[in-house]
């Protein structure tokens, strides 16, 4: 049996010190919170939190690429997909970064442009690929839940557990989820391509938790950027998962099986 990792790390002289967690946060260094307050919100990540899609951006515009007779390397696609294509980094609304585009036009041309000015390919064979790019990246036979996913999402709903979803995500997320059979557990979805907002804007944060108490609401996802340091800096609390935890991060589960005791030890 595979045991689950946990990471608590709770320096007690500084458990109640609400400016110590603010210059963490600032500093960008892993801190810990007080975990004296009950948790009874919990707001997940989708992407390599619950579920995944195999192949991603890079391969996918690879893929539509031969099938148009243009082989390229991915070593050329991955700087262009992996650039400036999309505002998930946050902190620019949709409408000033996709300039009165839709979300897939926008995406499409940049992806478009990218591989013409990077040479990866000429003008006619990049647009014949990104015409395609939108129904193939949202079929749904390509996404997949990770196995741990529905048990622990069943598991926190019948402990009472309010859950909701934040995705950075396409305009088709819901019929994904929908596909993939997330829908019924969460009592809301925000997406970020309907918002216009992306993590770790704390515009999104907003949207996805109105109505709730914040010191009772834990954000759960494996972006240290757009997950933790999202929520952290909303004034939420949150748990990093599956990613390695490369910074240290006090709140950590290798997989979400680790969350029902991280949130059930909050309270």
């Amino acid at each position: 049996m595979r045991r689950t990792r946990l990471s608590l790390r709770i320096s007690p002289s500084r458990l109640r010190c609400p400016s110590f967690c603010r210059a963490a946060v600032a500093r960008r260094r892993p801190f810990c919170y007080n975990v004296g307050m009950g948790i009874r919100n919990v707001l997940f990540d989708f992407d390599m939190t619950l579920g995944y899609r195999s192949p991603m951006w890079t391969e996918t515009v690879k893929e539509l690429l031969l099938e148009n007779n243009v082989c390229v390397p991915e070593e050329l696609i991955r700087p262009v997909t992996h650039g400036d294509v999309y505002p998930w980094k946050g902190g620019v609304t949709h409408d000033d970064f996709f300039g009165g585009k839709s979300w897939w036009d926008a995406v499409s041309g940049k992806i478009a442009d990218g591989l013409v000015s990077t040479g990866a390919c000429g003008r006619e064979s990049a647009e014949k690929a990104v015409r395609g790019l939108r129904e193939r990246f949202c079929d749904t036979s390509y996404w997949h839940l990770f196995p741990d996913t529905l048990p622990v999402l069943e598991k926190l709903r019948s402990a009472g557990y309010r859950l909701r979803l934040l995705s950075n995500h396409v305009p088709e997320a819901r019929s994904i989820f929908a596909a993939l059979g997330l829908t019924p557990f969460f009592e809301k979805m925000t997406i970020s391509s309907e918002e216009k907002w992306e993590k770790p804007s704390p515009e999104i944060y907003a949207a996805a938790t109105e109505g709730w108490n914040k010191s009772e609401s834990v954000m759960v996802g494996d972006g240290y950027e757009a997950d933790v340091l999202g929520a952290l800096r909303f004034g939420m609390k949150a748990i990093l998962v599956r990613k390695p935890n490369e910074h240290g991060y006090c709140l950590y589960s290798e997989n979400l099986e680790g969350i029902p005791s991280l949130a059930g030890g909050m309270q």
